[in-house]
């Protein structure tokens, strides 16, 4: 299964182009016609009022993206967090919860503020009003409907942006470009591994779709890499030193490339689907090859370590570092300050 969900991601973002492949991607726009069908007859229940929204007793903001996954929401939702608190807020999060590794990792990233994780995320809201939170943060919230927000925020990758902007499954849009009206602001991320010409390509696309909404810019900035004990660690330790990179996440790249810029050497890189459930023999594998190739150490996103703890890591533990990462804003700061803002003062 998961060899068959890889291949058909590589169709969805073209990187394979021989005859049965081809064959396959037309029957994957077939299916993408359909799949077309159904959002748009969902979108237009709620532009006509045929689906209702409810209206949350306190300020909701929503953080999502329309391509599939790998555009960094978790760290920026931390952020949002972060802020809420520093003003005197008590926020809350809600998450659907596809796996245990978003909400551990917000868990272990925000002690104290408390994540509702239910697809019932009408229920969940009142639960966090119930419980006293003054403000609530969606996670991956921009096709959930039914909450109506004060500010909706829209992630889009700064490298892979759009993909061949076709509807999945032929590509990695979850909803058509015309969706980005329903924005209150764009925020880019990974700025710093994609070229200026591209983001003045998705600046320039922004702005015909959708004018006259904020673009704020940002990069995931490496900060120090724990151990399986929490012990820190500054990022220089791993300068010049044979690492393996290991992650399942959206966008294995662009931690292959955090770790580059940190002057690391990697030797092996085992990139995995998106919110994978790890297995032993994954395990026993990766300290064979740790071995084998005379590894320094194994770099993990924290995502991922929420679920490979839970294994038998006795052979390898000595060797594994999480990266742990901040979103760091690069340009129109005070474009999202004001808009966070505008939510608790209007």
């Amino acid at each position: 299964m998961f060899l068959l969900k890889k291949y058909i991601l590589s169709l969805m973002k073209d990187k394979r182009g021989r005859f049965y492949d081809v064959v396959i991607k037309g029957v994957l726009r077939l299916l993408s016609w359909g799949y077309l069908a159904a959002v748009s007859v969902i979108d237009e229940a709620y532009k006509k009022g045929v689906k209702r929204k409810y209206k949350a007793d306190v300020p909701v903001v929503s953080v999502g993206n329309i391509t599939l996954g790998g555009t960094g929401k978790t760290p920026f939702v931390v952020l949002l967090a972060d802020y809420f608190i520093s003003i005197g807020k008590k926020p809350a999060i809600l998450i659907r919860g596809y796996g245990r590794d978003e909400s551990g990792m917000l868990k272990n990233e925000l002690p104290l503020v408390p994540v509702f994780v239910g697809g019932d995320r009408v229920k969940t809201a009142r639960l966090a009003v119930q419980e006293g939170r003054d403000v609530i943060i969606l996670d991956d919230g921009f096709q959930h409907r039914r909450i109506e927000r004060d500010l909706n925020i829209l992630m889009i990758d700064g490298v892979n942006f759009f993909g061949n902007k076709s509807i999945f499954p032929r590509g990695v849009l979850r909803e058509p470009v015309s969706a980005l009206e329903r924005a209150d602001l764009f925020v880019l991320t990974k700025v710093d591994s994609a070229s200026e010409n591209r983001i003045k390509e998705i600046r320039g696309f922004l702005g015909e779709k959708a004018p006259g909404k904020a673009i704020v810019e940002t990069r995931h900035k490496p900060s120090f890499l724990t151990d399986v004990t929490g012990a820190a660690y500054a990022l220089e330790c791993f300068k010049g030193k044979r690492i393996f990179v290991l992650s399942g996440i959206g966008d294995p790249d662009y931690f292959a490339f955090l770790m580059k810029s940190e002057g690391a050497e990697i030797v092996e890189r085992y990139d995995f689907m998106d919110h994978y459930a790890y297995r032993q023999k994954d395990v026993d594998r990766i300290y064979r090859d740790s071995v084998l190739k005379k590894i320094n150490g194994i770099i993990i996103t924290a995502k991922d370590y929420i679920k490979i703890k839970e294994l038998d890591i006795s052979q390898v533990e000595e060797k594994i570092f999480v990266l742990n990462v901040k979103i760091d804003i690069t340009k129109e700061k005070e474009s999202l300050i004001a808009g966070l803002n505008s939510v608790i003062t209007g």
